[in-house]
C-alpha cells in the first residue's frame, strides 16, 4: 500500500507496531488453524501452480536479453529471430502472495514487457497454468532451492487490479483471453471463445526419413498408401524368398548329416514305438520302410511329423520377423509410414465484431466424436490451445493456434442476431459475382461450380483450368500442385462438371477484368459428386443447362478464345498449337520483329481450343512434342561468309619426296597397259554436293585398291 500510494498511506503501514501485529496474525493464521498461503502449498507439493492466482512483483532478479523492437500481440517474427529468441535465457523476478515468495521464470513476451517498464515492481498480475521448474522435492518455502521458480506464459498472464486479493481465485479454472490479445510465442492459452467459420477436409502429414513434411489431401493419401502398401508387399515377398531358400538349405545339410546312420533291421523296426526314433530310421528309405510299419507306428510317425512341420514352420516365421525388423532398421528397407491426421478450422473471436480478424485452428489426431461436435456457424469455448507462427497469407491472422491433447470444445449457445455479424453460410457464388464491386467472402474463399472448358499445362506442376457457368461467364482456377501430387487425372478432364471449394481470389485489379483468377491452394477441394447441399443444387442447375444446349461447349470455347489476351494466347493453347516462331531478319529477334511490326492475329480469329487426346496425356509425347516446339521456335542462323585463305606461295609448291642411291638392277618388262579409265566428267565448280558423297560406295572402293596391290605383288 505504502509503494502503491506513497502520498497517502506513507508511514501508517510500516511501523514496528504494524509489522508485530502482521507477525502475530500470521503465527495464528499459519500455526494456531493450520491454514497455509498458495506458495507454501505449491512448494510442498500440496497443491497445483496451475490454478488462477494474483501475485505480486517484488523484485527483478535478471532482466534478460534486450529485445530487437516493441513486443505487440499477434506479433510475428521471421523463422530465423525465433531460433535465436528460443536459445536465449529469459526474464527472471521475484513474486509474493503475501507470504511467501518465489522466483519466476518468463517467457519472450513478458521479458519484452519487463525491459519495456510494462511489468513493473509492485505492479499486480493474474495467471493460469503456471509450472514449477528446477527442482522436484517437495521443500518449505524459507528452505527452497535456489533453483526451484514458477514458469508463467504471456498469453495465460494479464494485469491484475491494485486491490485484488493475492493467492488463489476464488475461480481457479482458466480466464477467457481475446484472440487479438495472443502472442505468437506466448505459451498456451487458458480459455477463448469462438465462431467456427469454415471447416477443411482432413489433410495427412506425412514425415519422410530425410526430414521433410507432406501434406496430401485424402484421394492423394489413399493412393500413396495403396502404393506404399504393393511396395511393402513386394519387397516381404522378396525377404521371404531368401530367407526361406536359406532355411531350407541348412534343413537339407542336417538331413544330409543325419541319413550316415546305420541301416536297422526288421526286427529292430518292429521294436521302435517312438515317433522320432520312428522318423530316423525311415529317411534312408521312407517307401520302403514305412510299408514295414504298423499302424500305431504310422500313427506316431504321422504325429512327429505333424509336430515337426509346425515347429520348423515357426521358426521360419521368427527368422523371418527377424530379418524384417533387420531389413527396417537398414536404409535398403521399406519402412512403415509416419503419417498423422490434422482437421483444420477458420474461427474468429465471438466478441470481435469489429477488426474481422481470421484465425487457423489446427486439430492433430482429431477423435472420431469430435468432427460432428464443431460445425460451422456454431460458437464454443476452448480450453488449453497452443500459438504459433502461422504461414503468411491475406485474410488471416499471424497467430495460428493448435490443439493439444489437453485441449477441450465446450458448445455455447449463441444469440442468432451476433452470428449473423460473424457468420456467412457457404454459397455457390456465381462467376459475374467474383467481378462485383462488393465481392468480399467470408475468410477469403469461394465455392464454385462450372464445366471444364480447356486445361493449360496439364502435366505441369501448376496447371490451370477454365471453367464455363450457365451463362457463358468463365473463371480461370490455377492449382498449387500438379494434378499427379492431388490425385485428380480422373476427377479434372475436359468437359467435366467441377465443384470446387476453398478457392482463394487473386489480386482485385481497379479495371475488372473478363475472366476472374482463383487459387486453389492446399486446402481446396475437387469433387464430380459434392455432398454439400448448395453444390448438389449448383451442379444440377448447371448439367440441366448444358444438357439443353447442344452447342454448350463450342460457343463456351469460342468465347474463352474472344476474352484471352494475346499475350497468354500461348497460355491458352496446348504446346502442340502455337506455331513455330518467325525467323530472324535484319539481325532482329523473333520478338523484335513482332513488336516493331505489330503484326498479331485478332483474337477473334482464333480457333476453339482443341480438346484433350489420350495421346496428349502421356508425359513421354508431351515432353516430346515440348522438345520439337522449342526446336521449331530457334530462329536459323545467318549464312557463313566463306573464308579465304591467304597460302604463301612456298606452301604451294609441288612436294618432292627425297632420292636415295641404288644399284643398278636389269630393266623390267614394261607391265601391261591399264585399262582404260574414264574420262572425269567436266567440273562445274570445285566443290562436290552432300547427297553425292554420301551415295560413295566406300568399301566397294578399298575392295578395288586391295585387288590392285594383289596383282601388282603377283607380278
Amino acid at each position: 500500500m505504502e509503494r502503491a500510494f506513497p502520498s497517502v498511506m506513507g508511514g501508517y503501514c510500516l511501523t514496528p507496531e504494524q509489522v508485530l501485529l502482521q507477525l502475530k496474525y500470521r503465527y495464528d493464521v499459519e500455526v494456531d488453524r493450520s491454514q497455509r498461503s498458495a506458495l507454501r502449498k505449491i512448494m510442498e507439493r500440496d497443491d497445483t501452480p496451475a490454478k488462477t492466482m494474483v501475485l505480486c512483483v517484488c523484485g527483478v532478479v535478471s532482466a534478460g536479453p534486450a529485445p530487437a523492437g516493441p513486443v505487440q500481440p499477434e506479433s510475428r517474427a521471421s523463422p530465423g529471430s525465433g531460433a535465436k529468441a528460443g536459445g536465449q535465457p529469459g526474464g527472471v523476478i521475484w513474486v509474493t502472495d503475501g507470504w511467501y515468495a518465489i522466483k519466476v521464470l518468463l517467457d519472450a513476451p513478458l521479458t519484452a514487457m519487463l525491459l519495456q517498464g510494462r511489468l513493473a515492481v509492485g505492479g499486480k498480475v493474474v495467471t493460469h497454468g503456471a509450472e514449477l521448474v528446477g527442482s522436484q522435492d517437495a521443500c518449505s518455502p524459507l528452505e527452497a532451492p535456489e533453483s526451484l521458480m514458477l514458469k508463467i506464459s504471456a498469453n495465460s498472464t494479464r494485469p491484475a487490479r491494485w486491490d485484488a486479493k493475492l493467492g488463489f481465485h476464488r475461480d481457479p479454472r482458466p480466464f477467457r483471453l481475446p484472440l487479438s490479445s495472443l502472442y505468437c510465442n506466448g505459451g498456451l492459452v487458458g480459455c477463448v471463445d469462438i465462431v467456427v467459420l469454415r471447416s477443411y477436409p482432413t489433410q495427412w502429414m506425412e514425415k519422410q526419413p530425410g526430414g521433410v513434411f507432406v501434406f496430401r489431401s485424402e484421394r492423394s493419401e489413399e493412393r500413396e498408401a495403396r502404393r506404399h502398401g504393393d511396395r511393402r508387399h513386394k519387397a516381404m515377398e522378396l525377404l521371404f524368398s531368401r530367407v526361406q531358400a536359406q532355411f531350407e538349405r541348412e534343413q537339407e545339410a542336417k538331413t544330409k548329416a543325419g541319413s550316415r546312420r546305420r541301416r536297422l533291421t526288421r526286427q529292430e523296426m518292429e521294436a521302435l514305438q517312438d515317433g522320432e526314433e520312428l522318423h530316423e530310421a525311415v529317411e534312408t528309405d521312407p517307401a520302403h520302410l514305412e510299408s514295414c510299419l504298423n499302424e500305431q507306428q504310422l500313427a506316431a510317425l504321422s504325429s512327429y511329423r505333424e509336430s515337426l512341420g509346425q515347429e520348423r514352420q515357426a521358426r521360419l516365421q521368427e527368422r523371418f520377423r527377424q530379418a524384417l525388423a533387420e531389413a527396417q532398421e537398414g536404409e535398403g528397407g521399406c519402412p512403415d509410414r509416419d503419417v498423422t491426421p490434422v482437421w483444420k478450422l477458420s474461427v474468429c473471436d465471438s466478441g470481435d465484431q469489429q477488426s474481422g480478424s481470421v484465425y487457423l485452428l489446427s486439430v492433430w489426431r482429431p477423435p472420431a466424436e469430435l468432427r460432428p461436435l464443431l460445425r460451422e456457424g456454431c460458437r464454443y469455448r476452448v480450453y488449453q490451445l497452443a500459438t504459433s507462427w502461422g504461414k503468411k497469407q491475406a485474410g488471416r491472422a499471424a497467430v495460428q493456434l493448435t490443439g493439444t491433447k489437453k485441449t477441450q470444445f465446450q458448445h455455447i449457445q449463441a444469440p442468432p442476431e451476433s452470428l449473423c455479424e460473424l457468420f456467412q453460410p457457404r454459397v455457390s457464388w456465381s462467376f459475374r459475382a467474383l467481378r462485383g464491386a462488393g465481392f468480399r467472402p467470408l475468410c477469403g474463399e469461394v465455392d464454385v461450380v462450372g464445366y471444364v472448358v480447356s486445361i493449360t499445362d496439364r502435366h505441369g506442376p501448376s496447371p490451370v483450368l477454365y471453367l464455363a457457368d450457365g451463362h457463358q461467364d468463365f473463371v480461370s482456377v490455377r492449382i498449387g500442385a500438379s494434378l499427379a501430387q492431388l490425385a485428380l487425372e480422373e476427377v479434372v478432364k475436359p468437359r467435366a462438371l467441377l465443384a470446387l471449394s476453398n478457392l482463394q481470389p487473386g489480386h482485385r485489379t481497379p479495371v475488372p477484368v473478363p475472366v476472374p483468377a482463383l487459387y486453389a491452394g492446399e486446402l481446396a477441394l475437387f469433387s464430380t459428386n459434392p455432398k454439400e447441399p448448395h453444390l448438389q443444387e449448383a451442379c444440377a442447375h448447371l448439367r440441366s443447362i448444358a444438357q439443353g444446349n447442344e452447342r454448350f461447349f463450342q460457343m463456351a470455347e469460342e468465347k474463352l478464345a474472344s476474352f484471352i489476351p494475346s499475350n497468354n494466347q500461348s497460355a491458352l493453347l496446348s504446346p502442340r498449337d502455337v506455331g513455330p516462331a518467325p525467323k530472324m531478319v535484319n539481325g532482329q529477334t523473333p520478338q523484335q520483329s513482332v513488336r516493331s511490326s505489330g503484326l498479331l492475329t485478332p483474337v477473334s480469329r482464333r480457333p476453339p481450343l482443341p480438346a484433350s487426346t489420350p495421346e496428349d496425356r502421356d508425359p513421354k509425347s508431351v515432353k516430346r512434342k515440348r522438345g520439337l516446339d522449342f526446336l521449331s521456335r530457334i530462329p536459323s542462323p545467318p549464312p557463313l561468309s566463306p573464308l579465304l585463305a591467304n597460302a604463301s606461295p612456298s606452301l604451294r609448291k609441288t612436294f618432292n619426296p627425297p632420292r636415295r642411291s641404288e644399284t643398278p638392277r636389269p630393266p623390267l618388262p614394261p607391265p601391261p597397259a591399264p585399262p582404260p579409265r574414264r574420262a572425269p566428267p567436266p567440273q562445274e565448280a570445285e566443290w562436290v554436293n552432300d547427297e553425292e558423297l554420301a551415295m560413295i560406295n566406300t568399301q566397294a572402293l578399298l575392295d578395288g585398291l586391295g585387288g590392285q596391290e594383289e596383282a601388282g605383288v603377283s607380278r
